[in-house]
This record gives C-alpha cells, sequence and structure tokens, in this order.
C-alpha cells in the first residue's frame, strides 16, 4: 500500500534490527511510524476505510493494511524473551492493546480535536505502549 511507503519501512525495519535486544526502543520506534503513517497518510487511511463500506476492494485493502501492521507486531513481541511482556499479558491481548491505542481514530482526535502535535502523540505512545505492555 502506498500509505506504508510513506511512513518509510525501511526506516522501520531499521530502528527494530538496530534496537533488537530492547523492547522499549522497539515499540518506540513502532510509534514513530505509526506517527508518519498517519500524518503523512492518516487521511487517506481513513478514506479508504470509509469508502470500503459500498466498495469491497477499498474494504479488502484497509483490512489487509491492518492485518500487516498486527502480523509486524506479533513477529517483534514474539521476538523478546519471556517475561517481557507484563505478567498475565498475552501475545494476542499484547497486540490488541496496542491497535487499541496506536490508531488513526486516536491520532486524528488527538491532533485535530486536542491540538496536540504529531510529536506528542509518538512520544505519549512509547511512554503508554511501555507502560501497558511490558512488564
Amino acid at each position: 500500500m502506498a500509505a506504508d511507503l510513506s511512513a518509510d519501512v525501511p526506516q522501520l525495519l531499521a530502528e527494530l534490527d538496530a534496537a533488537a535486544a530492547d523492547p522499549e526502543r522497539q515499540l518506540t520506534a513502532m510509534a514513530a511510524y505509526d506517527r508518519r503513517l498517519f500524518e503523512r497518510a492518516g487521511d487517506v487511511i481513513m478514506l479508504m476505510r470509509e469508502a470500503g463500506r459500498s466498495e469491497p476492494e477499498l474494504a479488502t485493502a484497509y483490512r489487509e493494511g491492518r492485518e500487516r501492521g498486527d502480523e509486524t507486531r506479533v513477529q517483534v513481541f514474539s521476538s523478546w524473551p519471556a517475561g517481557t511482556l507484563r505478567r498475565g499479558l498475552d501475545l494476542q491481548s499484547a497486540v490488541d492493546i496496542y491497535a487499541a491505542l496506536c490508531n488513526i481514530d486516536v491520532y486524528t482526535t488527538l491532533t485535530t480535536e486536542r491540538g496536540w502535535p504529531p510529536r506528542r502523540i509518538e512520544e505519549w505512545w512509547g511512554q503508554a505502549l511501555v507502560r501497558e505492555l511490558l512488564s
């Protein structure tokens, strides 16, 4: 999807690789990617989601984009040593929490309604993800 390219997937992969032994840095890199994605292509993502209600091809493209994001999170979270996730938190729940926090709706609410600059959202996401996901 073109939106993925605008957020610089190679940069995300390099950041994840560089932080391979540091889950906190990996979460920060993932939050930065999401901020870039929504900042550069958020309007396109929302348009695809809304148009997908009547256009099955767009609904499929939107769903597949979300699934790719989840797959990346599963790969990253699965690479962490046992005990890295917060006690009682399983892999799927960690992916769900990530998706609930870092999404276009939260980004749009904070930028449009609350006046947050994108960098502030990225920083908050990074902190919230560490707090919610890591032990």
